[in-house]
C-alpha cells in the first residue's frame, strides 16, 4: 500500500533513510545510512529512534484512499498541461 505524506510534514519525509527490521526469533534491528556511513544498531534506544519516526510517519500520511485521490489529482495536472514535457501518461 502507498501511503502519500502530505507536503506539510515534509521535515519528516526527508529525514534520513531508515529501516527497522522485526524478527520472531531475534531482536529488532534499525538500520540507516547517509552519505557517509552505514549504520546497524540493536541498542533500545536505536530501535525506538525508529519505531518513533514510522509512527510519526503513519499519523501523518493520508489513509489509503486520500492517497489515491491525491495520485489522481497529480497525475491528470500533468495530463492538462499540454506545454509539460514530463512523462507521457496513459
Amino acid at each position: 500500500m502507498l501511503r502519500i505524506v502530505p507536503a506539510e510534514a515534509k521535515e519528516l519525509a526527508v529525514h534520513t533513510k531508515c529501516t527497522l527490521y522485526e524478527f520472531e526469533k531475534a531482536a529488532p534491528l534499525a538500520y540507516t545510512e547517509t552519505g557517509v556511513a552505514k549504520v546497524f544498531a540493536q541498542s533500545d534506544a536505536a530501535v525506538e529512534q525508529s519505531r518513533r519516526l514510522f509512527r510519526r510517519l503513519q499519523e501523518a500520511a493520508l489513509d489509503a484512499e486520500q492517497s489515491k485521490r491525491k495520485l489522481m489529482e497529480y497525475v491528470s495536472a500533468l495530463r492538462k498541461d499540454a506545454h509539460d514535457l514530463g512523462p507521457d501518461l496513459a
